[in-house]
C-alpha cells in the first residue's frame, strides 16, 4: 500500500511546524544570544513543557514500534516496568538533581571532574558521545526502514528529511527549538497511539474479544518469577535490571539529564522529573494497549513468519494501514506520529552532544584561550550540523543489523551507560574511591560489556535460550501467502559462553554496573592510597538525603527544643 495526497498533507504540515518553530525560536529574539540560552535555554523554561520534552527524548519511535512488538511476543509482563520507574524517579530526584544544580553547569558531567578528575569528565563524555551517535543511527534508520517497507515511503527520503530538519532547526534555535518542538512532538505521538487504539479495538469487535483473544493465546503474563536469565521478561529482570537502566537514562545521560538545567531551580527540576514518569506511565500503558490489538488480529497468522514483513518491527505499520488506511490521512497521522518520535529523540541527541563537546572538552582543554558569548554559540551551531550530518551517515551502517531495534538499542545503552552509572553510583556513595580507581573500573567494564555486546548479537541462540518468547500461530494465513512451514535452523552448541550471550538485554546494564562498583572497591585500596584529594562533602550523599523522612523529624524535635527553651527563659524572665 501507498501513501495518498492526505496523507503527504499530514506530513509536509509536521515538518513545516517542527522546522518553522525551531526558525521562530532563532529569530524572533535578539541575535546576540548566549551560550547558557542556546544550550538550556537560560534555565527559565516551564515545567509541563521540559516534562513534555524529556518524554518525547525518552520514547523514540523505536520505543513506540518496538514496545507493542515486545507485547506480542512475550506478553504483558513489561507492564511491571512502571514501578522501576518510580524508583528510577525516586533516584534521580533526590541524589542526582541537587548534585547538578548545586555545580550549575549545561553538562552533568562537570560533577565527575569535581568529584574526580578532568580524566574522568573527559572519559564519560566521549563514551555518552559515542553511544548517543549509534542510538541515533539506529532510532534513525530503523523505524524509516519499517515505515517505507510497509507503506512505499521512501526510506532515505525518510531517513534524509528527518536528519536535515532536526539539524537545522536546532542548530538555529538551540534548546528553547527542540523543547518546543518536543511539545508539538509528542503531542502528535499521544495522538497517534490513541487513534490507533480507538480504531483497533473497533476493528477487532470491542475490548471483550481482545481479552478473550489475549487470554485464550496465553498473552496475559503477570507472574513470571524463572530465575532462567535468558528469559527476557521476569520479575527479577524487570524490577532490578529496569531500575539501574530508569536511573541512568534519567539521570546519567546528558540527552535526558540536561532538560533538569532548563528550568530555575532544584524544585522545578524535580517536579520535571515527575511529571515525566506519569505521562510515562500513561505512554506505556497505550503502547501495551497496542501489543494487545497487535496479538488480537495476528493470533492465527503472524505477518512474521508468512513473509508478509520482513521484520517485527514493520508489525505495527502494517496493523495502522490494514486498520487505519481505509480512512484518508489516518495513516499519514500514524507516519507523522513515528517521525515524531523521531525528530524529537534525534534533535535533543545532537544538542546534547554539541553541548558536552563544548562545556566537556573543548573549554576546559583551551582554557588560556578563552571563548566570547558570540563565538560559543557559533561553536555549537557549527557542531550541531556536523553531528547530525555524522548521524545520518552512521544510519547506514545500521542497515546490517538483524535485531529488534528495541532490543539493539538497549543493548548498546546497557554497554556504555552501565559504567557511567557505576562512576557517579561510586562518586556519590563512597569518598574513598578516587580518580585512578574509577578510571581502571570503567575500562575494565566497559572491554567486558563489549565482548558481552558482540557475542549476544553474531551468536545463534539455541532452541532453550529464546528468551521466554510465547508461541504464535499461522494456522489462519491464506493458503497463497507465502508461509514457510519447514525450517531447518543450524543453533550454536550450548556452552557458558552461548549461555553468557543469550541473557535477558536487561540484564546488561544490571551487570555492567555492579562490575563498576566492585572493582572501583578494590582498585581504590590499591591505587588510591596516595590520592590526598580533598572531597566537598556537598558532592556526597548523606544520611539525610537516602532518610529525609528522619531529617526532618530531627529538624521538628530541635525546633520543639529550641520552643522549649525559648519558653523557659521568657518565664525566667518574667519571674
Amino acid at each position: 500500500m501507498y501513501l495518498g495526497l492526505i496523507d503527504y498533507i499530514v506530513l509536509i504540515l509536521l515538518l513545516v511546524l517542527s522546522c518553522g518553530t525551531g526558525i521562530y525560536q532563532g529569530y524572533s529574539r535578539s541575535k546576540q544570544i548566549s551560550s547558557k540560552q542556546f544550550l538550556i535555554a537560560d534555565g527559565r523554561m516551564k515545567i509541563i513543557p521540559t516534562a513534555m520534552s524529556l518524554l518525547a527524548t525518552l520514547k523514540s519511535a523505536a520505543s513506540l514500534l518496538g514496545m507493542p512488538v515486545e507485547f506480542y511476543y512475550y506478553g504483558t509482563m513489561l507492564i511491571y516496568c512502571i514501578f522501576p520507574w518510580f524508583i528510577g524517579t525516586y533516584l534521580t530526584v533526590n541524589f542526582f538533581i541537587p548534585k547538578y544544580h548545586y555545580i550549575g553547569s549545561a553538562s552533568i558531567y562537570a560533577y565527575l571532574e569535581q568529584r574526580f578528575s578532568l580524566t574522568i569528565r573527559i572519559l564519560v563524555t566521549c563514551s555518552f558521545v559515542l553511544v548517543t551517535i549509534l542510538s541515533m543511527a539506529v532510532i534513525l534508520y530503523g523505524p524509516s526502514l519499517a515505515l517505507s517497507q510497509v507503506t512505499g515511503l521512501n526510506i532515505w527520503i525518510a531517513v534524509g528529511l528527518c536528519g536535515i530538519i532536526c539539524t537545522i532547526y536546532t542548530s538555529i534555535g538551540g534548546m528553547k527549538a527542540v523543547i518546543w518542538t518536543d511539545v508539538i512532538q509528542a503531542s502528535i505521538m499521544f495522538i497517534g497511539l490513541i487513534l490507533s487504539i480507538i480504531i483497533g479495538v473497533i476493528d477487532a469487535g470491542g475490548i471483550f474479544k481482545v481479552y478473550e483473544s489475549l487470554k485464550a493465546g496465553n498473552r496475559l503474563q503477570f507472574s513470571v518469577v524463572d530465575f532462567d536469565p535468558s528469559i527476557r521478561y521476569t520479575m527479577w529482570s524487570i524490577f532490578i535490571g529496569v531500575i539501574f537502566s530508569s536511573t541512568a537514562q534519567y539521570a546519567c545521560i546528558q540527552t535526558q539529564a540536561q532538560r533538569y538545567m532548563c528550568v530555575k531551580d532544584t524544585k522545578s527540576a524535580q517536579k520535571v522529573a515527575w511529571t515525566n514518569y506519569v505521562m510515562l506511565v500513561f505512554m506505556h500503558i497505550l503502547c501495551l494497549c497496542v501489543g494487545c490489538l497487535l496479538y488480537n488480529k495476528y493470533s492465527q497468522c503472524d505477518p512474521l513468519q508468512a513473509k508478509i514483513i520482513s521484520r517485527s518491527d514493520q508489525m505495527y505499520p502494517l496493523f495502522v494501514i490494514e486498520t487505519l488506511g481505509r480512512i484518508p490521512g489516518f495513516t499519514g497521522v500514524f507516519i507523522a506520529c513515528m517521525l515524531s518520535a523521531t525528530l524529537s529523540t534525534f534533535s535533543s541527541g545532537v544538542n546534547s552532544m554539541a553541548t558536552v563537546i563544548l562545556e566537556d572538552i573543548y573549554k576546559p582543554l583551551t582554557k588560556k584561550h578563552s571563548m566570547s558569548n558570540e563565538e560559543q554559540v557559533t561553536f555549537s551551531k557549527i557542531l550541531s550540523v556536523c553531528i547530525g550530518c555524522l548521524s545520518v551517515i552512521m544510519s547506514f551502517l545500521v542497515s546490517f543489523m538483524k535485531s529488534n531495534i528495541i532490543t539493539l538499542i538497549i543493548q548498546i545503552f546497557g554497554v556504555f551507560a552501565a559504567p557511567i552509572l557505576g562512576i557517579y553510583f561510586l562518586g556519590l556513595f563512597s569518598s574513598r574511591v578516587k580518580s585512578r580507581s574509577v578510571f581502571v573500573a570503567f575500562f575494565l567494564c566497559l572491554i567486558f560489556q563489549l565482548f558481552m555486546l558482540f557475542g549476544s548479537i553474531f551468536t545463534t541462540k539455541p532452541a532453550n535460550k529464546q528468551g521466554g518468547r510465547l508461541p504464535i500461530s499461522i494456522a489462519g494465513c491464506l493458503i497463497s501467502t507465502n508461509v514457510t512451514t519447514k525450517t531447518i535452523t543450524t543453533y550454536a552448541k550450548s556452552n557458558f559462553l552461548v549461555s553468557l550471550f543469550s541473557i535477558s538485554p536487561l540484564w546488561f546494564i544490571f551487570i555492567g554496573t555492579m562490575t563498576t562498583i566492585i572493582l572501583g572497591m578494590i582498585f581504590s585500596f590499591i591505587l588510591d592510597s596516595k590520592d590526598t584529594k580533598i572531597i566537598d562533602p556537598l558532592l556526597l550523599v548523606s544520611t539525610n538525603d537516602i532518610f529525609p523522612c528522619l531529617s526532618s523529624k530531627k529538624k521538628m524535635t530541635k525546633q520543639s527544643i529550641e520552643k522549649q527553651d525559648d519558653n523557659k527563659i521568657e518565664e525566667e524572665i518574667m519571674l
